[in-house]
């Protein structure tokens, strides 16, 4: 679906592109923070074990080891130089009992980390309501780590069996995006963004709806909603490992503008 739509806004884009007016030359950088109050639901698959994955916000909260996000934008006229950041580790100690005969323990240990890096271009510039609205088409890159630990410990009338998996694996995507925005240099305004990705043995996908705020300084405040989604095979057998998980949830940020 996200695809679908992408194609369409690209022809939109390049249909556009030829009445495109000059923009005025421009020079800034952007020091971003935010929250990305992220669910994960999908399915991974180590050896021959597929687990099924659904961890809501109140979880990830629970048992978060650690999270960063962040991101850099520089504007020069018409381009743009974007990188983003993404780490988050999250850890889960478990153990049920039944009758004080069988007794389960499972640690789990979730981390992964994520680079993305953009060059973009203003290819349409136009003034609407008093305020301006913009889009970019944008060519990148998104590095990708990620790392599933699941220690498993069972004890039946004294006897105890223990089974680990771990898989550790990264990847490449080559990425196009597409920005539109929308406000002035004070007041609201918006932004959307969507982007799709493809590796040798990986494809992602990510959509951003934003409402952001600048007042008379140089901060700026935004919140709204991401969908990210990932998909990465390799291997088979005992060597097999595949992931295909959804991040989504509202995302909320401030920025700097230097």
């Amino acid at each position: 679906m996200i695809k679908r739509c992408f194609a369409l806004a690209l022809a939109l884009a390049l249909s556009l592109l030829a009445t495109s007016p000059v923009m005025a030359e421009e020079t800034w950088t952007d020091l971003g923070i935010y929250l990305f109050a992220l669910e994960i639901e999908g399915d991974a698959q180590i050896r021959n074990v597929t687990a099924d994955v659904d961890v809501g916000f109140d979880d990830i909260v629970d048992n978060l080891d650690m999270g960063y996000f962040g991101y850099i934008e520089h504007r020069r006229g018409k381009w743009s130089f974007i990188g983003d950041f993404l780490h988050l580790a999250v850890s889960d100690d478990r153990s049920t009992a039944s009758d004080g005969i069988l007794q389960v323990e499972l640690d789990a240990e979730f981390k992964q980390t994520t680079w993305e890096g953009f060059v973009g271009y203003r290819i349409l510039e136009r003034e609407y309501n008093a305020a301006d609205l913009g889009l970019d088409l944008l060519v990148g890159a998104r590095y990708t780590e990620l790392e599933v630990d699941l220690d498993s410990e069972a004890t039946l009338l004294g006897l105890t069996r223990s089974r680990d998996r771990s898989r550790d694996e990264d990847w490449i995507d080559t990425v196009l995006a597409l920005r539109l925005q929308y406000g002035g240099r004070e007041g609201w305004g918006s932004s959307f963004w969507v982007d799709v990705g493809d590796g040798s043995d990986s494809s992602s996908e990510q959509f951003m709806a934003l409402a952001t705020y600048r007042g008379d300084s140089n901060w700026r405040f935004f919140g709204g909603y991401r969908y990210y989604n990932l998909e990465y095979e390799t291997g088979s057998g005992t060597s097999k490992f595949e992931a295909d998980l959804d991040y989504t949830g509202p995302i909320f940020g401030a920025a700097y503008r230097m």
